[in-house]
């Protein structure tokens, strides 16, 4: 089935051959599609935009539809999606305002009803689950995940290999390969998992944790704990990553989590930190 008879077709769309469009599926005159993509019922994709190859498009999705920008005056941008990318039902990816392009990378995964706004970029092998939804100009670093209802507001940068629990929220930029939570999203600890599964030796896992143990534990303001980092940590281009992320950061990096409770016997409050022993 490379194209139901039902699907409306711009004059300049590029299908490929190996396509396959469903039904009642709308496609703009300036859309590429990629070989052994599949297009599903209902979507809609407009916009100067590309899906890449073996993509996998369910109902209802939208793809390069105008951005919720008020600035936006008809500029000729759009959004370009990687290879092997799924985006489940009534997903949203609004094309870029002013220039550029909103982009996805390669091998993601973004769950029903997520939302991307214009010009962000987001890297491969990014898990978005339902309802994640990521503001204007929002950055997200390859392998991140973000678990349901996940809110971040426009300009935000997460970090690569971040883990992102249900209904966190975020104004401030998130530190790659860390567990966050909460609304101010709070760090919890590196994201262990995350490391083991892409293979991270178990050095450089006691590194970045040492990394940012000197970062969050030790009272040092940032300038000093990130020259101390510098000075005590073995090189690895992962604990550079992390130094360059904090000293580019302009809108401020996320806070190690702190609860307070009640202590033994109800005899005063005790805070319990990140896992960064």
């Amino acid at each position: 089935m490379p194209i139901h008879p039902t699907a409306i077709i711009s004059d300049g769309a590029k299908i490929h051959e190996k396509a396959e469009i469903g039904p009642y599926v709308v496609i703009g005159p300036n859309v590429e599609i990629g070989a052994g993509t599949k297009i599903g019922p209902h979507a809609v994709l407009d916009g100067h935009t590309s899906v890449g190859e073996d993509c996998n498009i369910y109902a209802g999705v939208t793809i390069g539809l105008e951005p919720q920008d008020l600035s936006y005056k008809g500029e000729p941008t759009g959004a370009k999606i990687g290879n092997r990318v799924t985006i489940r039902e009534y997903a949203t990816i609004h094309r870029a305002t002013k220039e550029g392009f909103t982009t996805v990378g390669d091998d993601c995964f973004l769950m029903a009803y997520v939302h991307i706004a214009h010009n962000c970029q987001v890297g491969k092998g990014v898990i978005m689950a339902n309802a994640a939804s990521l503001a204007g100009y929002v950055e997200v670093g390859d392998y991140t995940v973000m678990s349901g209802f996940v809110i971040i507001h426009q300009n935000v940068r997460i970090g690569r290999m971040c883990m992102l629990s249900g209904m966190t929220g975020s104004r401030v930029d998130l530190p790659p390969f860390t567990n966050l939570d909460g609304r101010p999203a709070m760090v919890r600890g590196i994201n262990a998992l995350g490391l083991k599964r892409n293979r991270f030796a178990p050095d450089l896992r006691t590194a970045i944790k040492e990394a940012y143990r000197i970062i969050y534990r030790t009272g040092l303001n940032k300038s000093n704990a990130l020259t101390k980092v510098e000075e005590e940590i073995q090189p690895f281009e992962e604990v550079k990553e992390i130094v360059d992320f904090f000293k580019n950061s302009k809108r401020g990096c996320a806070n190690a989590f702190v609860e307070v409770g009640e202590g033994e016997n109800g005899h005063g409050p005790v805070k319990e930190y990140s896992d960064f022993s």
